[in-house]
C-alpha cells in the first residue's frame, strides 16, 4: 500500500473516531460548562504540541527528510504549545487577556497545521521513514483539528463565567 494511502486512512479513522468521541461526550459535558472553563480542558490538548518537536530529535526521523521541513514542523508545534501554555495561566487566573490569549493560540496552531499538511505534500514526507512521528500524525493531529473546532465554538460563546 502507497505510504499517503495508509496516512489518509489512519488519518480519517482518527477524525471520525475524535469527532464522534467529541460529538457524542465532550461537547454535551462542556456546553453545561462556563465558556471559560470549557476552554482549559480543549486547550491542554495543545499545550502537548510540545511532542511535534520531536521530528527535531537526531534519529526521530530518516535523515532524508528535508531540515527547512523538520525546523518548520517542530518549532511551530513547539511554538504553538507555549502559547497553549500562556493561555491556560491566564485562563486560571482569570485574567482578562485569557480569551484573546485563546484565539492567538488557536489561530497560531491552526496556521501552523495548515502549513505543515501543506509542507509535507510539497516534500513528500510519507515517501521517508517518520518513526514514531507517523503515529503523531495520525492520531495526534486528529485530536487536534478535532478540539480547535470545539475552541472555535466555544470561543464564540457569550462568557458566563460565575
Amino acid at each position: 500500500m502507497e505510504p499517503i494511502v495508509l496516512f489518509g486512512i489512519q488519518f480519517t479513522f482518527s477524525l471520525v473516531a475524535y469527532a464522534l468521541i467529541a460529538w457524542w461526550y465532550g461537547a454535551p459535558r462542556l456546553a453545561r460548562l462556563p465558556r471559560e472553563a470549557a476552554l482549559v480542558p480543549l486547550v491542554w490538548i495543545h499545550a502537548f504540541r510540545i511532542v511535534g518537536g520531536t521530528i527535531l530529535a537526531p534519529g526521530a526521523v530518516d535523515s532524508a527528510v528535508p531540515a527547512e521541513f523538520r525546523t518548520m514542523i517542530g518549532y511551530g508545534d513547539m511554538v504553538t504549545a507555549v502559547l497553549a501554555l500562556i493561555a491556560l495561566v491566564a485562563l486560571r487566573r482569570r485574567m482578562p487577556a485569557a480569551i484573546p490569549l485563546v484565539w492567538i493560540c488557536l489561530v497560531v496552531g491552526l496556521l501552523d497545521t495548515v502549513n505543515a499538511i501543506i509542507q509535507s505534500m510539497r516534500f513528500s514526507v510519507f515517501t521517508y521513514p517518520l518513526g514514531v512521528n507517523w503515529v503523531i500524525v495520525t492520531m495526534y493531529v486528529p485530536a487536534l483539528l478535532v478540539s480547535s473546532v470545539l475552541i472555535f465554538i466555544h470561543l464564540r460563546r457569550p462568557s458566563t463565567s460565575a
